[in-house]
């Protein structure tokens, strides 16, 4: 792609995360609401969800993941390894909705109808499951770390190095989220409600407009 062509890219992926975030938090508005829930509902929604540049935290991550093996509990390195998937997939799939806009001519003031059907266009149902399933186990996986002593005492070890080598954002960003879980003594309720609002809404987009199209036809 020319500069311009990536210029525009960028422009409608970060309208297209904007989007996303602004429906998510639509969609939970009263779990961030909720005092149990403000720590976690702020991490999750409003910093993993963020509307920015993620090549660096990605890059980060990845660098922090080769760092970290070894080096401490190994429950934290799986966990890392669960955080790059699900970034790489939505980033990925992010990518993947973006050309369709180009190709459907949906600019940054793209509407939901507009999302919706670009999403059905993608014709990706079992990849878009896997994906807010591996939302839930990232969370589960987060939460029962966050509660091990072990845990933060790596945590801490690893922080002070992750300065030292430059890598201090995103060491605090883990660390951020590892102090938000802490905060629940139960994640299973915001685990469910997330996975079920998620599937509800990625079916009502999927099969309310098949049967549209079918009714049409």
């Amino acid at each position: 792609m020319t500069t311009t062509q990536d210029e525009k890219f960028t422009e409608l992926k970060r309208a297209l995360q904007k989007f996303q975030q602004n429906r998510l938090n639509n969609t939970y508005r009263e779990l961030k609401a909720d005092p149990e829930y403000a720590k976690i509902g702020s991490f999750f929604f409003d910093k993993l969800y963020a509307p920015e540049d993620f090549s660096f935290r990605d890059a980060s991550i990845k660098k922090l993941h080769k760092i970290l093996d070894g080096t401490v509990y190994k429950g934290m390195v799986s966990a890392v390894t669960m955080v790059i998937e699900l970034h790489d997939l939505s980033d990925h799939l992010d990518n993947l909705m973006v050309e369709k806009m180009i190709l459907n001519n949906v600019g940054t003031d793209m509407i939901m109808e507009q999302y919706q059907e670009i999403y059905r266009q993608l014709d990706n149902y079992d990849q878009r499951i896997y994906q807010i399933r591996l939302v839930g186990r990232v969370n589960q996986g987060f939460h029962g770390l966050s509660k091990m002593w072990v845990v933060g005492i790596s945590l801490k070890t690893v922080r002070a190095a992750a300065h030292l080598l430059g890598m201090g954002k995103i060491m605090d960003f883990i660390h951020e989220g590892y102090v938000a879980f802490r905060t629940i003594s139960d994640i299973q309720h915001f685990r469910d409600i997330i996975e079920e609002r998620e599937l509800a809404w990625h079916d009502e987009i999927w099969f309310h407009g098949r049967k549209q199209k079918e009714a049409e036809a």
